[in-house]
């Protein structure tokens, strides 16, 4: 459960560490010197020809001259003024830069890490994100070379029966099972045009089936926080004691639709959210006898199923359910094409409306989650015309608000930065995308590409959050995790947290990050760490990684 905040761990040496793997295969890039600036930031894989393209250069003098990519050069154009921990800001257009190969931004002295551009410039991203799920996968079904775990999964806490709930994924740096981002990772991935991504839904499936043995049962978290107690092992050598000795059993949480807990309670209101979500899960994979079931039980039981505490009060606290209906209905029209379910689907649709959280300045963790109600990009097509531009619009005016919050700033970033921020922002970029498909509208299109670009290293730190994607490039090489930490391997692949606010980190009281390569970058607005330990920022997250994937998949 990555927002514990009294897991608290040594902190690592401030130098990088060479991080191996069988991915990329090479070394990861150090940051360059801090030095006096100025920086050039730019999306480290790179920008397919049609892309929208702009670097941004940022110091803390005044600037002026040109700038050059190739044989291209322009005006650096107006000062953006203050922001962050930047002075000055300018936004350097390279768009018209189409030309297949491999390019840096130069100004002056100064210049970027180099990048692509041309097609096939993502044609690498998805089997590093392929291979950090495949790590992260829990059971008897590893991929070569790893070893089985966790095959006593696990007792029903509140009747102490065996209940099977083997299989899935570890959700983060830690050994859990939330079914709360499992069950969204496999209705995902079934959606994105890739067989890795098809060979690890299949993977997850089996699980979500189980879930549900009985008409009004159905789990939403295998293991809890009693996992983050030392010491701290990789998943086949997990000795957590749930009460059934070291190594034994976990523990099996229903969602019983009221607040769960030992001794700290959860706010649970219903089990809809998660079956709900099963229920278009388990559409998409086919076996409808189960999307039924589930649906029924969504319907039977409004509200929301969220995680459970046991030692410490914090839990994934997911505040909406309508969605998950929606996208339950959904799904079971386009696998049935029975009327009552596209009519439903559309009641919960309009019952949903835009996704409240965009335009905010901070929210609950996991209070919005899925952060893009893919329901109505799923029903769409489906939908009579009036029904079609409701549905487009709801996305259209959720996208409004963060482009008004977006324009504010040099790097045009609209999103949260709160825990797990990273997700809010491919969020918004995958919701901009869905909606041109839908209605046409490219307005949102070059915001889109600057969220994307924020994720591969256009952000403050000149870091991109996926571990070791680009190869060679700047990413994050010491993420929060076990293989890192115990096995020196890199989970090469995984999306990390990202950046939260300088208030919620000085929140989390962690022990200074002595010689920090990435101090000057720091401010208010927001921090991260390319440090073990620092888990609000740097862990990688399955959910997230497989949201990254989608985003990259509805680009095309």
């Amino acid at each position: 459960m990555r927002h514990l905040a009294e897991r608290k761990f040594a902190v690592a040496v401030a130098v990088f560490v060479v991080a191996s793997s069988a991915v990329c295969g090479s070394l990861h890039a150090e940051p360059p010197a801090p030095g006096p600036g100025p920086w050039l930031r730019v999306n480290q894989v790179g920008y397919l020809p049609d892309d929208p393209k702009i670097a941004v250069l940022s110091g803390p003098e005044p600037l002026a001259g040109s700038f050059r990519v190739g044989d291209f050069a322009a005006e650096i154009g107006p000062d953006q003024g203050a922001w962050g921990p930047f002075a000055h800001n300018y936004r350097l257009d390279f768009s018209a830069v189409r030309g297949p190969g491999r390019y840096r931004v130069r100004f002056g002295a100064a210049e970027s890490a180099e990048f692509a551009i041309g097609p096939d410039a993502y044609a690498g991203v998805p089997d590093a994100l392929l291979r950090f799920m495949q790590i992260q996968r829990c059971g008897d079904d590893p991929i070569a070379g790893e070893p089985k775990c966790h095959l006593q999964d696990a007792i029903d806490v509140n009747t102490g029966e065996k209940v099977d709930l083997v299989g899935g994924w570890h959700d983060a740096a830690d050994r859990l099972k939330h079914m709360i981002t499992t069950s969204y990772c496999v209705a995902a991935l079934r959606l994105v045009e890739h067989e890795g991504a098809q060979a690890e839904a299949r993977h997850g499936a089996p699980l979500i089936k189980k879930l549900h043995p009985k008409p009004d049962v159905i789990y939403v978290q295998i293991g809890d926080d009693r996992d983050h107690r030392p010491p701290q092992t990789l998943w086949h050598d997990d000795r957590s004691d749930y009460g059934w000795g070291p190594g034994g059993p976990r523990s099996a949480w229903p969602a019983t639709g009221k607040p769960e807990g030992p001794k700290y309670k959860n706010a649970s209101t219903g089990k809809a959210s998660l079956a709900g979500r099963c229920a278009a899960t388990m559409a998409l994979m086919g076996d409808l006898d189960a999307a039924r079931s589930m649906y029924k039980l969504a319907q039977d039981s409004p509200g929301v199923a969220m995680s459970v505490p046991v030692l410490a009060p914090h839990y994934y606290g997911e505040s909406t359910y309508l969605d998950d209906l929606e996208w339950g209905a959904a799904e079971l029209y386009r696998a049935t094409r029975e009327p009552k379910y596209l009519a439903e689907a559309l009641d919960y649709a309009d019952q949903a409306g835009d996704n409240a959280w965009m335009g905010r300045d901070a929210h609950g963790h996991y209070e919005f989650f899925p952060y893009v109600n893919l329901g109505h990009w799923r029903i769409h097509e489906f939908a009579d015309e009036a029904a079609k531009a409701r549905l487009a619009g709801y996305y259209r005016t959720g996208l409004e608000r963060i482009r008004d919050r977006a324009m504010k700033n040099p790097y045009r970033i609209g999103t949260p930065i709160v825990w797990c921020s990273t997700n809010d922002v491919i969020a918004f970029a995958t919701q901009a995308r869905l909606y041109e498909k839908m209605s046409g509208d490219d307005q949102f299109r070059s915001l889109a590409a600057e969220a994307r670009d924020w994720i591969f290293g256009r952000n403050p730190w000149g870091v991109s959050f996926v571990i070791g994607v680009p190869e060679g490039g700047v990413a994050s090489s010491r993420p929060h995790h076990m293989f890192h930490r115990l096995a020196n391997r890199s989970p090469v692949g995984g999306l990390v947290d990202g950046p939260v606010t300088k208030a919620i980190n000085d929140s989390l009281k962690f022990s200074a990050f002595e010689n920090d390569p990435l101090a000057p970058f720091q401010s208010d607005f927001a921090v991260y760490h390319d440090e073990f330990a620092d888990f609000s920022t740097n862990e990688p997250i399955i959910d997230g990684t497989v949201s990254l994937w989608l985003l990259l998949d509805v680009w095309r």
